[in-house]
């Protein structure tokens, strides 16, 4: 066995460094587009062929089982280290977008896309719009928002959590002074800051013995995007399906990023530290993925 161990080692070692070429490069589509599908794969290859080595050539099926349990979590532990790889290539790749590109406004952006030239992927800046509005649980008029409504504690810190509560509206867009075009997103893609309102709490919250004097104060913290709010588009522009309709899309048509307001230099530093977060957690694990698999390989 001490043969098959030293044979199979560079056939491991070829397929981890595959493995992680195609996570940085599988890292720079969207999140939409499934990009985890190709790495799961080859993680089920490697798994298949580890198990059949382990059953035929070594034959006993006693090691079999003790040892599938060591596979089993270095496979888990390589899944999430793979998983975390591409988390941080999404969140480098926007970062670089918004330090390398300086924001266009979305009617010179339609301008040169009607001469016929290729707009492409970059940043573009406008208004927020949407065709139906919603209302804030601290009552701002919005397009969306994700609020967590909490008691008021002492010293301005989170009290105790009431209700989470959150809505989009079906479709967003992002309006220049002359033109108008579709924002295409998910809940993950929105950036917003995190601002406090006084609310009321919603009944079923909180105990009816607080609705006996007035209807309990809460504190709505929430992020939310206002009807006329400045934005900014990390995405492509492209051809709406009806004539002089236009779209902004992510790769691969799937979400593009909204940064709400002056957050754009806040946002970038928040993506790098993310990403870096998450190389530095892909690195610790695939470290201790190599350990886990070394005993048994």
């Amino acid at each position: 066995m001490e043969l098959w161990r030293m044979a199979l080692a560079p056939v491991y070692a070829a397929c981890l460094l595959g493995l992680l070429v195609a996570a940085f490069a599988y890292g720079r589509k969207d999140v939409t587009s499934r990009p985890y599908r190709v790495p799961l794969l080859w993680f089920g290859l490697l798994a298949g062929v580890s198990l059949v080595v382990l059953r035929y050539v070594q034959g006993t099926g006693a090691v079999l089982a003790s040892e599938t349990a060591v596979k089993a979590m270095g496979s888990v532990l390589l899944v999430l280290a793979a998983g975390l790889a591409l988390r941080g290539a999404w969140a480098r790749t926007r970062a670089n977008v918004l330090r390398g590109s300086a924001p266009v406004p979305l009617d010179e952006a339609v301008a040169a896309l009607r001469a016929g030239a290729s707009p492409g992927w970059g940043v573009y800046h406008g208004i927020l719009d949407a065709e139906s509005t919603l209302t804030s649980p601290g009552g701002v008029p919005c397009v969306f928002f994700d609020a967590e409504v909490r008691e008021v504690a002492a010293d301005g810190r989170r009290g105790p959590l009431l209700s989470h509560e959150r809505a989009y509206a079906p479709v967003l867009a992002l309006r220049g002074q002359r033109v108008r075009a579709s924002v295409s997103f998910s809940p993950a893609s929105l950036m917003a800051p995190v601002e406090v309102r006084r609310c009321q709490a919603l009944p079923g919250a909180v105990p009816v013995s607080w609705y006996q004097t007035a209807h309990p104060e809460a504190l709505s913290w929430e992020r939310v995007g206002a009807v006329g709010e400045s934005c900014l588009v990390v995405g492509e522009l492209r051809r709406g399906p009806v004539e002089g309709s236009y779209a902004l899309v992510g790769r691969e048509g799937g979400p593009a990023m909204l940064v709400l307001g002056p957050q754009a230099p806040a946002t970038r530093g928040t993506l790098a530290r993310q990403a870096w977060r998450h190389f530095a957690a892909a690195g610790v694990l695939s470290m201790a993925a190599a350990v886990v698999l070394s005993r048994v390989l």
